[in-house]
């Protein structure tokens, strides 16, 4: 998948998220990410962020890996109610790929 990209970015580890009731716009923040220039990966990021629309993000997605890249991963907590619930939350995926996603990096 990287090696079709030009120009992007490649994020890694969910540090925060935050998304409406409704579930329709969303902001996450990962711990780290590399720039994409030409098919390989470049310089090293911190703090890179992404947000968008649910339908519209998801409607952007143009590659998902195989069942090879397939990965479980989980939280501690859920992050929901007051006070906050503590229980093991997790799923399963496998890298994807998006365009046309903002992205920005915290200070």
């Amino acid at each position: 998948m990287i090696g079709d990209i030009q120009h992007g970015l490649f994020l890694m580890s969910t540090k925060s998220w935050s998304i409406d009731d409704r579930r329709l716009n969303f902001q996450f923040a990962t711990e780290i990410g590399w720039t994409i220039e030409h098919g390989s990966l470049g310089e090293m990021i911190k703090n890179p962020t992404y947000q968008g629309v649910t339908p519209e993000f998801w409607g952007r997605c143009d590659a998902i890996g195989n069942r090879d890249s397939w990965k479980l991963w989980g939280v501690l907590n859920c992050a929901k109610g007051e006070p906050v619930q503590l229980m093991h939350v997790g799923h399963g995926t496998a890298p994807t790929r998006f365009s046309q996603v903002r992205v920005g990096v915290m200070t």
